[in-house]
């Protein structure tokens, strides 16, 4: 083997303990003590209070039956006028 080949075979073992060190390195510097999960707690939070409402006015409206939303029935029209007629 001449030089050069010897030559890469350091460089290359830099590479692979960059590869691995620096993430263990940012591992290891700001650890996670626990999850964060303000977030998808507060989303829950809206949602359900959005559901309690749309539940007691669709209550209040017509007991028994759920409205279909207006942008759901639009898209299935849309749906039926796209889809080409079969020949008979």
């Amino acid at each position: 083997m001449n030089a050069l080949v010897l030559a890469n075979f350091p460089l290359a073992i830099l590479v692979v303990l960059a590869i691995v060190g620096i993430p263990l390195w940012m591992t290891f510097k700001r650890p996670e003590s626990a999850p964060d999960y303000a977030g998808a707690r507060a989303y829950v939070r809206v949602k359900a209070s959005r559901d309690r409402a749309v539940t007691a006015a669709d209550r209040t409206a017509r007991p028994g039956l759920r409205p279909v939303p207006q942008y759901a029935a639009a898209r299935v029209s849309a749906a039926r006028a796209a889809q080409p007629a079969r020949a008979a």
